[in-house]
């Protein structure tokens, strides 16, 4: 390697076109964030797409199956896998909703409130490993940066 290159000009995808390049860096970055929290919150007995239900959930409040949909980004499937697995471990269920006999809500149960506490302080210092060496202006740079190729999402929250 050139000695003259930078950390940054070493990319291995320095040959690509640089709209591919650089959503191929987000790519990979993303997975290996992902590897680093999901092997941080295994002893915890979730992973990373747990934890943002989780999350959610704790922050929201409950939510229906749809609600988790949209804001999650995800399809019925996937959800209610997660949906499922969660109720395995008690740390979720879904309750009718009233009024809507085919509406279920999303609740946290007291253990999946500890427990996202939990993850919560876990995924802080894996934010911290990831992100920490950055200079707090170029942290918010990236987050700026970021938050801008997110899909437009209506008042409601749902993607528009």
């Amino acid at each position: 390697m050139n000695a003259a290159r930078s950390r940054s000009d070493a990319s291995p995808l320095a040959f690509l076109p640089r709209d591919v390049a650089t959503g191929m860096l987000i790519s990979t970055v993303h997975r290996h964030s992902q590897k680093v929290l999901n092997d941080a919150l295994r002893p915890l007995g979730i992973e990373e797409r747990h934890f943002a239900t989780m999350a959610v959930l704790d922050s929201r409040g409950p939510l229906t199956q749809r609600q988790l949909i949209d804001l999650l980004d995800l399809d019925k499937s996937s959800l209610g896998r997660i949906v499922d697995e969660l109720e395995r471990q008690d740390l979720a269920e879904r309750r009718p909703v009233p009024g809507d006999r085919r509406a279920h809500a999303i609740h946290l149960s007291a253990q999946g409130r500890q427990r996202v506490g939990e993850a919560q302080q876990i995924a802080a210092g894996v934010g911290q490993q990831l992100f920490g060496h950055l200079p707090p202006e170029a942290r918010q740079a990236l987050d700026n940066a970021l938050r801008q190729l997110l899909p437009r999402h209506g008042a409601d929250g749902a993607p528009g």
